[in-house]
């Protein structure tokens, strides 16, 4: 009877330590998950911040191109006097610089 009590303390004994050892092997795991979780949301937070860069900068954009639907209107007002032919050049000429730097823009990462 003594010995089987023993056994009983030993084999419970042991299994405590093995309980001890799962919980603090889990313990560290919750904490490196936790740690994981800081870093995704500090790199979510970043991602949030880009995306809000880029919206404002396509709305940007998209009115840059809507300024491009003026010029066929731009065409159809002026005479055709020598004057008003070389404003209409300067403002192409200004409009494709814009649009020279909007698809530079485009392509950038």
């Amino acid at each position: 009877m003594k010995q089987e009590l023993r056994t009983q303390y030993l084999t419970l004994k042991l299994k405590i330590g093995q309980m001890l050892a799962r919980l603090d092997e889990t313990e560290k795991t919750i904490v490196q998950l936790e740690n994981d979780l800081k870093v995704a949301n500090l790199a979510l937070e970043e991602k949030s911040k880009l995306l809000v860069d880029v919206s404002a900068k396509a709305k940007e954009y998209e009115k840059s191109l809507k300024k491009s639907d003026k010029i066929g209107k731009l065409v159809t007002s002026k005479d055709n006097t020598e004057a008003s032919k070389a404003e209409l050049k300067k403002k192409l000429d200004s409009y494709i610089v814009i649009i020279d730097h909007c698809i530079e823009q485009l392509r950038k990462p």
